[in-house]
C-alpha cells in the first residue's frame, strides 16, 4: 500500500513509522489512522522485524484529530470515526507482536496522546508536552486517554489535566509515570535507537510473550472503555458547543 500520510522505513530488525503531516503539525484524519494500522500489519508479517519506533515528522509528535476536516455544516459523526478508524487503532498498537516505541519529539495533543500512550515505550523530548484539550471543544477525551492516562498517572492527575486542558511538560510527564525517559532534543533519536536496538537483540517470543503478560495484567477493560469513550463522543459530537468550539478553533488557526 503506499502511503499519503506516512512514511515507514526498514532497517534489519527494527522499523520506524512517520507521521508525515508536518504542515498540520501531524494532526491525524481518519485515512492516517487506517494507514496506520496498515502499515503495523504489514510490518507484523515481516519476520526480521521485531521493534517499530513511532513518531512524527518536524516538530510535532501529533496535534490530535485534524479538526479542519470537520464539516461543520453536515455534522461529524464521532461514533464512526472511533469506530471504524481510531479504536481499531489503539487496539492493533496493543496486540500487535511488536514492540513499539513511541517518539515523542514534540507537542502530543489529543487523540495522539492515547496513541503515544498505547505504545509499549514512551520516549520523550524534553521540548515535549502532553495536552488534553477535549473539553474546550465541549467534548470527552478517546483513543484511550481515559484509559491510559489514569492508570500511569492516577485519577486526580488525570482528571485535572482533562477538564483543565493545561499542558503537561514532558519532565512532569516523567513524574507522573506517563513516560519512560525525557531527553535533550539533540539526543533523542540516539537514545530512542539504543533502546530499540537493545530490544531488537532480544529472541521475538520473549518480546511477544512479555508484551502480552503486562498488557494482560494492565489493561482489563480496555475494549469496553474505548466503546464508552465511542458512545459518549458520538453522544457529544454535533452538539451547538462542540461546533461552536470547532469554529472558533479552526477560523483561529490555533495548535491544541
Amino acid at each position: 500500500m503506499t502511503y499519503q500520510d506516512l512514511t515507514v522505513e526498514i532497517d534489519g530488525a527494527i522499523a520506524t513509522i512517520c507521521v508525515n503531516r508536518p504542515e498540520k503539525l501531524n494532526a491525524l484524519r481518519d485515512q492516517t489512522a487506517d494507514e496506520l494500522i496498515d502499515a503495523l500489519h504489514s510490518l507484523e508479517q515481516s519476520a526480521g522485524v521485531k521493534v517499530v519506533i513511532l513518531t512524527g515528522n518536524g516538530r510535532a509528535f501529533g496535534t490530535g484529530y485534524d479538526l479542519s476536516t470537520v464539516d461543520l455544516d453536515t455534522g461529524c459523526d464521532l461514533y464512526t470515526v472511533l469506530e471504524d478508524h481510531f479504536n481499531p487503532l489503539i487496539l492493533a498498537l496493543r496486540r500487535s507482536r511488536l514492540l513499539i516505541i513511541s517518539r515523542v519529539n514534540g507537542p502530543c495533543a489529543g487523540v495522539s496522546v492515547g496513541i503515544a500512550l498505547a505504545c509499549d515505550i514512551v520516549i520523550a523530548s524534553q521540548d515535549a508536552y502532553f495536552l488534553e484539550p477535549f473539553s474546550q471543544i465541549a467534548l470527552v477525551p478517546d483513543g484511550g486517554n481515559t484509559f491510559f492516562f489514569p492508570a500511569a498517572a492516577g485519577r486526580t492527575r488525570a482528571m485535572a489535566a482533562m477538564l483543565l486542558g493545561e499542558k503537561i511538560s514532558a519532565q512532569d510527564a516523567l513524574t507522573w509515570g506517563l513516560v519512560w525517559q525525557v531527553h535533550p532534543a539533540d539526543m533523542l533519536d540516539a537514545k530512542v535507537q539504543e533502546a530499540a536496538t537493545r530490544i531488537a537483540r532480544l529472541a521475538p517470543n520473549a518480546i511477544k510473550r512479555t508484551k502480552q503478560l503486562v498488557n494482560t495484567a494492565c489493561e482489563t477493560g480496555l475494549a469496553a472503555q474505548l466503546d464508552l469513550e465511542r458512545d459518549y463522543q458520538g453522544e457529544l459530537g454535533g452538539s451547538p458547543e462542540m461546533v461552536a468550539a470547532i469554529s472558533r478553533f479552526v477560523k483561529g488557526g490555533k495548535s491544541q
